[in-house]
């Protein structure tokens, strides 16, 4: 089973995790503030507080780890 990646909500500050496999896009919306979306395929958006090069370096340390 692949690691789960913990993120921060940013409407209200609480943890939400993510499974790195599913996720299919990440990208930030330069809305204000400028938000980080998780994207799992076409259907579900995921808004992070984290920075776009925080979410991807995560993101890849756990696939790294899960193909270990």
């Amino acid at each position: 089973m692949p690691k789960l990646c913990k993120f921060t909500s940013p409407g209200d500050g609480k943890p939400v995790y993510v499974n790195p496999a599913q996720v299919s896009v990440v990208y930030t919306y330069k809305g204000e503030p400028p938000d980080t979306i998780i994207a799992f395929r076409k259907d579900f958006l995921l808004g992070v507080r984290e920075s776009l090069e925080e979410v991807v370096a995560t993101l890849e340390a756990a696939k790294t780890d899960a193909a270990e």
